[in-house]
């Protein structure tokens, strides 16, 4: 009888460290993040998870251009919601994504993320802006319809708008200067 309660003892105390290391943050450690894709917007992010580096926040994904415009960069938004979904934490930057026309590539973001990410906490990344060599999409209430989808509400969805990139240059234009005919 002893021997059975002691294998028993060993299995339950296997189990709970099984389940506490795996709900322990490690520095190393992977956490998922759900991203809220808008279907105007030409670049999708794949496979997003989050982890923590011992100075900082580490954001691998996969980014995909659905367009016929190369694209030279992102402005992404991410949420951090508390389990009574409580907004902790909101950041917001911009990364260069160089890819080519229908094509997909991994990267690695920075997001600077104050403090730590609770075990309990949900992570939420959205898209504000697309920067393309020809056109800037901008998503008009991308972090209103964030927070809506952080709380269920699929249905809250950002307009859309297009303006024309005058400021990046296209690769391979030389620009001749003007001779004035008297």
């Amino acid at each position: 009888m002893n021997k059975i309660m002691l294998v028993v003892l060993q299995a339950c105390l296997v189990i709970w460290l099984t389940c506490y290391t795996a709900n322990a943050a490690t520095p190393d450690q992977f956490r998922a993040v759900t991203f809220f894709d808008v279907s105007d917007l030409p670049a999708r992010i794949d496979a997003p998870r989050i982890s923590r580096s011992d100075k900082e926040f580490v954001l691998d994904c996969a980014v995909a251009n659905r367009s016929n415009e190369d694209l030279l960069g992102l402005r992404l938004i991410l949420l951090v919601i508390d389990p009574a979904g409580k907004l902790r934490g909101r950041v917001t930057w911009t990364e260069v994504t160089e890819l080519t026309i229908y094509s997909i590539k991994t990267f690695a973001f920075h997001p600077e993320i104050n403090g730590d990410l609770r075990s309990t906490d949900k992570v939420f990344l959205g898209i504000e802006e697309v920067i393309g060599r020809e056109t800037i999409w901008r998503a008009a209430g991308s972090e209103r319809a964030l927070r809506a989808y952080s709380r269920g509400q699929h249905d809250v969805v950002p307009s859309v708008r297009t303006f024309a990139n005058k400021y990046d240059p296209r690769p391979g234009v030389k620009i001749m200067p003007m001779i004035k005919k008297n």
